[in-house]
């Protein structure tokens, strides 16, 4: 930068307003915001029609304090001044100067987006860019460049702008406030003077940032409470600006007073950076190593590829993956299925993201080739081409909340997640896991990400460029609350399953039990287990079965005596771990373990099958023997029957809902019609009393037709009267024409005398000089004097500037005195010729008879000089 443009940028900041239809209503109403005392200087550049002469500056200067400068060439920019650009010149800022330029480029004059571009570079953090009503897109280039300078961006609000087609060519991510025409004066100041808030360490601060927050949530159902705090103040400041608050408690107040600032606070939250091939190193490994790869796998998958684009902003980020995927599959694109889910939570630049229009200076990072074959050029800048919007889906999510795609293949997330807090960061990194675990696919994240996925779902691939793969850890779908649970993958259970095998052995095999008398048990089963209804066993610690009746065997499908065996491996379709961890827990604690419902293996079964299964400590005859005695039960039909009655109650509850839900409606459809009924009411009598007042109107109107009719016999009176005026006029006309007839004769008689008498003088054997006048200037001379002026033309001149020798000075005053004196004078002078061609002079000595001329009345008016050569006489 040179060292005016340094001088130029620590001077102070710089404010240019750019505009185009209607502008110069909008200017007018700008310009009376501001004081005399404006702290800055202020550009403005407006679209006019060169054709026609334009005095916009007249009108700005009756309309505002602030002088006004109309920019010539070059002009010194000065604080509390503003300088109007013309309408048929281009304008730049250069070295603290606003310059004109000459430029044979096509489009509007003066370019709004030359005169931001050029102001970026000087100013940069210092400048702030307005854009007003105005139709086409002239400014949105212009502004980009004012925000990647670091500067503020002000547009009117496209709303209530009688143009708003200039205001809404901007991309949203560069727009820093949106203000109605006659906020933006005021907003101006406050931008420049800005809003000093607490620091971070300060206490105070927390509860009302923390009650703002709530508000926000509870208006807007977004938690913005993971947001790093040093980013929400800085735009909570933002919006204090606009709004003119100076303290958190004030602007607190301010939103509860105001609903419509909690929309602006939510805008002014949401992070919008963002471009095409951003980090083009970055996107450049993706075409190389991480897209092949997907492109490969989706040939083997039916030519399926999905995408994930999270935090999209304006959408630079998606037609960029659609721009690499197109030109990687090439004349094979339209056999594959495409699609590139694109979310942001701004629905303002969702919505722009979808018109795909972009001004020229946004697509700087594309290739070379990418804007000829993927770009429609048409009048507003440069719009995708139509197939390649068609790829990418566009919608509003809100990635603390919303469910995440499934069956992605690359998620795309670049430098959203360090704005957030760490807690919020590895929910979100969650949600990208449940998306991409079923294809093992990519995470992009942007090289400034500070947050680390956990090695338990994601591997690194690329350290530099922040690319990570899911691992083969399955993940459950979101709950409401939004958390997400990982489960363990069909290998990871079996391994668990054993492992919990090995930990529950029993605490001592090695001592075999004492003997029991099976005679006795069996005698039990005999008399009272036979004939019972659900199924009856006896184990021991070593599992054993030492009794068991039919109705057990049936139930657990042990086709053998069983009496002796392990009861663990003579069961079928029981889960094992289960039934061992049960049978240990009634050894080990003395205490009765019921487990209900518990399914049978269908493979084993047959078909779905329940038991209810409870298993009690036994002790017979006050041995120290440790038995259990367990009773199975078939509870497949209670099982079925319950979860009918559950599917019916949840029926019920749900149809108990929809009528409670169309019960409201019909209440509030009822309500409505009952304030329609109300309505119609009060416009029945509205239009009864309008029919009073039309009745009223014709009866007017009845009587403005008579006094019309009065004024039409008056107008015909006056008509007859100006018949005769007309003819009176005719008659003077004649007069007029007949005295303007003997007027032109008269003239042609006096030209006639005036061409005669100039004869006369030119053909005079002497010298003649005529003077008219008080001040005797020359009204004409004869050929025989010209040879004394030296070729000098004298006409018109004083008879003082005609002789000019000293020698000749006694003569003018002989000539002043005679028109003074009014009488005839005489006198004799000598006078040289001018040099003729050889430079010879000639001297004569004359003899002057001075003679006054009279006017109508008598009045000396003029001086008649003759002259006569002496010595040739």
């Amino acid at each position: 930068m040179s060292t005016e443009e340094n001088k130029a940028n620590a001077s102070g900041k710089l404010v240019v307003v750019g505009s185009s239809a209607g502008g110069i209503g909008a200017l007018s109403i700008l310009v009376t915001t501001l004081k005399p005392d404006f702290p800055a200087p202020i550009v403005l550049a407006q679209h006019l029609d060169p054709r026609r002469p334009s005095n916009l500056a007249g009108v700005l200067a009756q309309r505002t304090q602030v002088p006004v400068v109309v920019v010539r060439d070059s002009e010194q920019m000065e604080a509390g001044k503003i300088y109007v650009v013309p309408s048929n010149m281009h304008v730049m800022i250069k070295d603290g100067h606003v310059q004109l330029e000459e430029d044979t480029r096509r489009g509007p004059r003066p370019s709004v987006d030359m005169l931001l571009s050029s102001a970026a570079k000087v100013y940069k953090e210092n400048l702030i860019a307005v854009v007003l009503t105005g139709a086409g897109s002239d400014g949105a280039a212009g502004a980009v460049d004012v925000k990647d300078a670091g500067g503020t961006v002000v547009i009117q609000n496209p709303d209530t702008a009688q143009y708003p087609s200039m205001p809404l060519s901007l991309p949203p991510t560069v727009v820093d406030h949106i203000a109605e025409l006659e906020q933006i004066g005021p907003l101006l100041y406050e931008i420049m003077r800005g809003v000093e808030l607490p620091e971070l360490a300060q206490e105070k601060i927390d509860d009302p940032v923390h009650g703002i927050l709530a508000l926000v949530n509870r208006q807007t159902n977004i938690d913005f409470h993971a947001y790093k705090p040093t980013t929400i103040l800085r735009r909570i400041a933002r919006r204090m600006t606009t709004t003119r608050n100076a303290h958190l408690q004030d602007y607190e107040q301010y939103l509860e007073l105001h609903p419509e600032e909690v929309l602006e606070l939510v805008k002014a939250f949401l992070i919008k950076v963002t471009g095409f091939f951003r980090d083009p190193e970055a996107f450049d490994y993706l075409r190389t190593e991480v897209l092949p790869e997907l492109i490969e796998r989706g040939r083997a998958q039916g030519r399926v590829l999905r995408f994930w684009s999270a935090g999209c902003a304006t959408g630079e980020e998606p037609y960029s993956l659609a721009l690499l995927i197109a030109d990687l599959l090439g004349p094979e694109l339209p056999e594959w299925s495409i699609k590139i889910f694109a979310t942001d939570l701004d629905e303002g630049a969702i919505n722009f993201a979808r018109r795909g229009l972009y001004p020229a200076n946004v697509l700087k990072n594309l290739p070379d080739d990418y804007r000829t074959r993927f770009f429609d050029l048409v009048e507003a800048g440069f719009r995708i081409a139509k197939y390649l919007r068609q790829m990418v889906i566009f919608g509003q999510q809100d990635l603390n909340r919303g469910v995440p795609f499934p069956r992605i293949d690359l998620v795309v997330c670049r430098n959203l997640l360090i704005y957030l807090k760490p807690e919020l960061q590895q929910d979100i990194l969650d949600r990208f896991a449940f998306s991409l675990h079923q294809t093992h696919g990519y995470l992009f994240l942007g090289k400034a990400e500070t947050a680390r996925p956990t090695k338990a779902t994601y591997e690194l691939v690329n350290k530099r460029w922040k690319v990570y793969r899911c691992t083969n850890v399955t993940m459950s779908l979101p709950g409401r609350d939004g958390a997400l649970e990982p489960r363990p993958s069909a290998t990871g259970q079996s391994r668990l399953k054993h492992i919990a095998q090995l930990e529950h052995q029993p605490l001592s095999v090695e001592s075999p039990p004492t003997e029991i008398e099976l005679g006795q048990l069996r005698r039990l089963n005999e008399i009272l287990l036979r004939f019972l209804p659900f199924g009856v066993l006896v184990i021991d610690r070593s599992y054993h079965i030492l009794t068991i009746n039919g109705a057990a065997r049936r139930l657990l499908g042990i086709r053998e005596v069983a009496n002796e065996q392990d009861f663990l491996h003579a069961v079928r379709g029981l889960p094992y771990a289960t039934m061992r961890n049960a049978i240990d827990s009634v050894f080990r604690e003395r205490t009765t373990v019921t487990l209900p419902d518990l399914e049978l293996d269908p493979a084993t079964a047959g078909n779905i099958r329940f038991l209810s299964i409870a298993l009690m400590p036994m002790q017979h005859d006050g041995d120290a023997v440790e038995l259990t005695c367990i009773t199975v039960s078939d509870a497949t039909e209670q099982y079925q029957t319950r979860r009918r009655l559950e599917a019916v109650q949840a029926e019920q509850t749900q149809l108990v809902e929809e009528l409670s839900a169309a019960n409201k409606r019909l209440g509030d459809l009822n309500k409505e019609l009952q304030d329609a009924n109300e309505e119609l009411q009060a416009a029945n009598e509205e239009l009864m009393l309008t029919q009073e007042e039309l009745q009223a109107t014709n009866e007017e109107f009845e009587a403005t037709n008579e006094e019309l009719q009065a004024t039409n016999e008056e107008l015909e009176t006056n008509n007859e009267e100006l018949q005769a005026t007309n003819e009176e006029l005719q008659t003077t006309n004649d007069e007029l024409s007949a005295r303007t007839s003997e007027l032109q004769e008269l003239a042609r008689a006096l030209a006639t005398e005036r061409l005669r008498l100039s004869e006369m003088v030119a053909l005079a054997p002497f010298y003649i000089l005529v003077l008219r006048g008080p001040g005797l200037q020359v009204e004409a001379y004869n050929p025989r004097l010209a040879a004394f002026f030296e070729g000098r033309d004298v006409m018109g001149h004083s008879i003082e500037e005609v002789f000019t020798e000293l020698s000749l000075t006694d003569l003018v005053g002989l000539i002043r005195e005679a028109y003074r004196q009014d009488k005839t004078l005489t006198s004799q002078r000598k006078l040289q010729t001018a040099p003729d061609k050889q430079e010879r002079a000639a001297t004569a000595e004359l003899a002057f008879v001075i003679v006054p001329t009279h006017d109508s009345n008598g009045k000396v008016d003029g001086i008649i000089v003759y002259g006569d050569d002496v010595a040739k006489a």
